[in-house]
């Protein structure tokens, strides 16, 4: 068949073509995406020095994170909730410095009582 480097040319092509349909740039990228309220999750979150509930709330809902669970135990404070993009996280903090020694994802982002 003389017409195959024609057919491979064209099956080519049109994956070219179908990988960059949806390759735009998504609504959080865009100005009205931006504008739309979506705040980005920070690379790090601090909630102050030595902070209660109130004041730890405080500061993570002025960084776009709502708390759902919070926990102080010694020498840590650990805080559960909502992004400002909806993915619940586990934040550790150190207790005096108030900065976020660690986090990770988790699916258990029902209330708890606070302690």
């Amino acid at each position: 068949m003389k017409s195959t480097p024609y057919v491979v040319a064209t099956l080519v092509m049109t994956m070219i073509a179908a990988g960059t349909i949806g390759a735009g740039k998504s609504a959080a990228q865009t100005e009205t995406g931006a504008e739309g309220g979506m705040m980005p999750t920070p690379a790090r979150y601090a909630i102050g020095h030595s902070a209660g509930l109130e004041e730890a709330s405080r500061q993570l809902a002025e960084q776009g994170f709502e708390v759902i669970g919070y926990e102080a135990e010694g020498r840590r404070i650990e805080v559960t909730g909502l992004t400002a993009t909806g993915h619940c996280l586990e934040l550790k903090f150190h207790p005096s410095s108030g900065k976020e020694t660690s986090r990770k994802r988790t699916d258990d982002c029902s209330p708890r009582r606070a302690e």
